[in-house]
């Protein structure tokens, strides 16, 4: 009897959960773009997120996670991840995964913003995201295949079904691979913006494969910046993390003024969206931004990833001062897929900041992303495991597929997305961008004729079209989408997500979402878990 065989496309937490979830009997293949290093889990200096603690519980997490979302989260879908995510966590305990713990053996559990509890796991201090690649590295099974530096061009699709991948290595030789199920794990997006957090490798990829096989996309108007990136004259060199005002640090500016006193009531730890537009409007003043990280006593031990960087960028960590700016961070919105990470084509999976699950809602709560790619993963596998294998026979021309690659460089779409549709969104401006987006001439080139780099291009194209239509048509300001003409929730657009797909743009009403503004957080929590 034949294997049932496996295509994953990325190589972050997502892909290699899901990959060391297989036993030897399936036929995986992952493929990265780069090395199997480069992803944007690789680099998340934040934890995993998860109730441990004894005053802590599941309920308190999903109602902070509800909380951050501001009323767009999947509910059933939140309270099913926290479930699985704290099981997941319990099991990386019991193999001994190395989380920081104290003198006394304890394990060190840090806050970040918008945290009710002590709930986040972190290794290596801020080192967490690469420990964990490391540790699934080395959990799969010697018969998986990696394959790194091979880029996916297209999905192959057959009557409706997604049959297999398209792939182009680093010779511009392509490769066509018939498989039983594909998934994706190819990150978001954050390429479209000048500051971001993201591996220069991710470009967009996996939304534009699954816009071009039929999928539905959802969410992508929800654009989470992290308040607090290393920016030094214009240039940005990685991620501060939130730990660090979790573990004492505050913003001020250059006169050491608090810019978050008064704010929010949880002041320097209030949600990403809210301190990402404080910074925003603090810089639009002529102020510069500073962490004040001085009261963390033993700071290159605690943070030596955040040392580095400041190091690289010639920063003195003695000085106690960060300079930091607002970049794109996450991505709430993506794929739609269900519970097991399906997407609405046969045969094609997405997992990870790709999808859009609903657990993010409108806002990502802190270190609730590196909990999601792990539980989904499992999930996803468990899934594919139990569904029958494919038998078909298939034949797919490369010649036949075409991209549409505008006449830009990606330097001047990340200048304009930046301009219109970053922290602050406005009508006029939306429709500034929108315009010149669907106007730009382009070129149609054949997958065997096109590079890497116009193929990313191609790809960052399509998602910049989707996600500035979803900003113009949601004319309410929610979580991480902000207009200034539309300051204000809008209970019309309560639990409604702009959904596109090749046939179209609808609006739909997504019934695990809130329905109702005064069903707050804790009546939600205390339903689902009475």
């Amino acid at each position: 009897m034949s294997k049932k065989t496996v295509a994953v496309i990325g190589s972050g937490a997502a892909a290699l959960s899901l990959a060391s979830a297989f036993p030897p009997s399936y036929e995986v293949t992952v493929i990265t773009k780069k090395s199997a290093r480069n992803s944007n889990s690789f680099y998340a200096q934040g934890g995993i997120a998860a109730a441990y603690a004894e005053i802590d519980s599941i309920k308190a997490h999903l109602e902070d996670t509800l909380y951050a979302g501001c009323g767009h989260n999947d509910l059933a879908i939140a309270a099913d991840v926290l479930h699985d995510g704290k099981i997941m966590i319990q099991n990386l305990l019991e193999n001994e995964f190395p989380f920081d713990r104290n003198e006394q053996g304890d394990v060190c559990l840090g806050r970040e913003g918008a945290h009710s509890y002590n709930r986040i796991f972190h290794a290596g201090g801020d080192a967490t995201g690469r420990l964990l690649v490391e540790y699934l590295l080395k959990q799969i099974n010697s018969k998986i295949e990696l394959i790194e530096h091979e880029t996916a061009a297209d999905l192959l699709m057959e009557n409706g079904r997604c049959i297999g991948v398209m792939t182009k290595d680093s010779q511009g030789r392509i490769k066509v691979r018939h498989t039983d199920e594909v998934v994706l794990a190819a990150g978001g997006c954050g390429s479209l913006f000048l500051h971001h957090t993201n591996d220069p490798s991710v470009t967009g990829d996996g939304l534009s494969l699954a816009y071009r096989a039929g999928a539905e996309l959802t969410d992508l108007e929800f654009t989470q910046f992290h308040p607090t990136l290393l920016v030094k004259n214009g240039v940005s060199y990685g991620l501060v993390s939130e730990a660090v005002r979790g573990e004492g640090g505050c913003l001020v500016d250059e006169h050491g003024r608090r810019v978050m006193a008064g704010r929010h009531p949880l002041g320097d730890l209030a949600p990403r969206d809210i301190v990402s537009r404080v910074i925003h409007e603090e810089m639009a003043k002529g102020n510069r931004i500073f962490i004040d990280c001085s009261a963390i006593s033993d700071f290159k031990a605690r943070f030596p990833t955040i040392t580095a960087i400041c190091e690289k960028a010639g920063i003195d960590i003695l000085s106690g001062k960060i300079p930091v700016a607002p970049g794109m961070h996450f991505l709430m919105g993506g794929i739609s897929v269900n519970r097991w990470g399906e997407t609405t084509v046969p045969g094609l999976y997405a997992i990870g900041e790709t999808s859009c699950t609903g657990l993010h809602g409108a806002n990502r709560l802190a270190s609730n992303s590196l909990l999601e790619a792990l539980v989904l993963g499992k999930r996803a596998a468990e899934h594919i495991m139990q569904k029958p294998v494919n038998n078909s026979q298939y034949q797919t021309a490369a010649q036949t597929v075409v991209f549409e690659v505008p006449n830009t460089e990606v330097y001047e779409l990340q200048i304009r997305m930046t301009n219109h549709m970053s922290i602050l969104r406005e009508q006029s401006s939306l429709v500034e961008l929108s315009n010149w987006l669907h106007t730009l001439s382009f070129q149609k080139v054949n997958v065997k004729n096109i590079t890497i780099s116009q193929l990313e291009l191609s790809h960052l194209w399509q998602a910049a079209k989707l996600m500035t239509s979803s900003a113009l048509l949601r004319e309410e300001s929610r979580g991480a989408h902000f207009r200034t003409d539309f300051p204000q929730a809008d209970e019309r657009w309560q639990g409604r997500q702009i959904v596109h797909t090749k046939k179209g743009t609808k609006i739909r009403k997504n019934g695990g979402i809130w329905r109702n503004e005064s069903f707050t957080p804790e009546k939600i929590a205390e339903s689902l878990f009475s």
